[in-house]
């Protein structure tokens, strides 16, 4: 099993109030890495995460959770952004505009569309494998990969 964790659960693990919500995340993290399952986001998704915690940081006197972030860093993978990966989320992005299924508006860089494309990626590095994206919101991610809300990402 991958499972590649997308922006909305990040922003959730990077969270500094480490209770309700954040804990549950934060130990169905560790529970996933406990049993072997290799968990990865993307460099994008830590852009959108960083760029927020940056900005909240010159807004706010507390301190960001950017040291949450860097430390997940550590213990997840993340992901690449190649050439090969934006000259196929390219093509994806275009098939969703043909089939009527735009995923952003058209000047958006629709990081969904990205996130999909590295997904399609990992299915054809490890086609045997069972690969989802554990996201806060299916809606968009579910129309061109196996995504999930990560809640209801288990581990038998």
């Amino acid at each position: 099993m991958i499972v590649f964790i997308d922006s909305g659960v990040l922003g959730i693990l990077t969270n500094p109030h480490k209770t309700g919500e954040v804990f549950d995340c934060e130990e169905w993290l560790y529970r996933l890495l406990s049993r072997g399952i290799y968990v990865c986001s993307s460099e994008l998704c830590d852009y959108e995460i960083r760029r927020s915690l940056i900005l909240t940081s010159l807004k706010q006197t507390q301190p960001p959770s950017i040291q949450s972030l860097d430390e997940l860093r550590e213990i997840i993978s993340f992901l690449p952004v190649t050439s090969e990966l934006l000259k196929k989320a390219s093509s994806l992005w275009a098939d969703a505009r043909i089939q009527g299924v735009p995923t952003a508006d058209n000047k958006s860089l629709d990081i969904d569309i990205i996130i999909c494309s590295q997904w399609q990626m990992l299915k054809e590095e490890f086609p045997a494998r069972y690969i989802v994206i554990a996201t806060t919101n299916v809606k968009h991610l579910s129309r061109f990969a196996e995504a999930k809300i990560w809640r209801n990402i288990t581990i038998n």
